[in-house]
Order: C-alpha cells, then sequence, then structure tokens
C-alpha cells in the first residue's frame, strides 16, 4: 500500500464541528490571501483579530494558516466542503465569512482580481451571490476611498 500524505481535511476530519469550521475559514482566509501572490504579515494579523483565540492557540492557528496558503487545492474545493458540513441553511455564517474575506482583501490597501475571482468563487460555492450583499460590503471597504485601490494585471 502506497503511503499517502493527508490532506488538510483529512487531517481535521475527526475533530468538533466548531474546530471542522475555524479550520475552514482560516484555509479559506489563507488560501485568499496568498491569491496575489503575497501573503503580508498585515493580512496574517487581521486573520488572528477576527478569528477569536486564546493566547496559546496563536501558534497553533498560525500553522494552520501556513498549511492553507500551501494547500495545492482551489479555494472552490474548501469552500464546497465547508458547505456540505454546515449544510444548506447557514446563509448568515456563509454571508459573514464573505465578509471576512472582503476584509482581508482589503486590508493591505490594494485588492487584486485574483482576490475578487476568490471572493466570487467561494460566494458562488456559498449560494451567496446577491447583488445586495456585494453592495452593502463594497460599501463598507471603499467609505474611505482613497485608502485602497484595485490591482488589475494585463
Amino acid at each position: 500500500m502506497k503511503n499517502r500524505v493527508l490532506d488538510l481535511w483529512d487531517k481535521y476530519s475527526k475533530c468538533d464541528k466548531q474546530t471542522i469550521v475555524i479550520v475552514a475559514v482560516l484555509v479559506l482566509s489563507a488560501k485568499l490571501c496568498k491569491a496575489d501572490g503575497h501573503f503580508s504579515q498585515v493580512e496574517e494579523d487581521e486573520i488572528l483579530k477576527i478569528i477569536p483565540h486564546e493566547s496559546y492557540q496563536r501558534t497553533m492557528l498560525i500553522e494552520i494558516l501556513e498549511e492553507g496558503a500551501n494547500d495545492p487545492k482551489p479555494i472552490q474545493d474548501d469552500a464546497r466542503r465547508l458547505k456540505k458540513i454546515l449544510g444548506h441553511d447557514n446563509t448568515t455564517f456563509f454571508e459573514f465569512i464573505i465578509a471576512v474575506l472582503y476584509r482581508l482583501a482589503e486590508v493591505d490597501h490594494i485588492i487584486s482580481e485574483e482576490e475578487i475571482r476568490d471572493i466570487n468563487i467561494v460566494a458562488i460555492e456559498f449560494g451567496v451571490t446577491s447583488e445586495p450583499l456585494t453592495q452593502r460590503i463594497l460599501n463598507l471597504l471603499y467609505k474611505d476611498k482613497k485608502k485602497t485601490k484595485l490591482r488589475a494585471y494585463g
């Protein structure tokens, strides 16, 4: 039998549902922050502010972020698996995750096309692609339009 490396979801599959959800949010966050080619300390710090934890848990959360950032599977797979775990009736929580991802995309004051693409992929997987949600989030992000720029490649 071939010795295979456990993927991220296999590694945490025996944990309680709350832990799996936190791991999933960390993985989605890490993959989003890495989408533009640079996962900055500012982005990491923002994730750690968003995820409630005790000081002794910080190192473990950083390790999960690193695992997520280095996981080769597309962000769509993680969103799909999280939705399967939580079920279809968690629209408010899925909207919260999308808002978190927008916040992380904006925290370095540059939102890349790759970050927008990945947020849209996750929103589609979650089934929360409504225009009013997107507009509310963008309005919050762009209150101070001078600080945040959209970065396009091409």
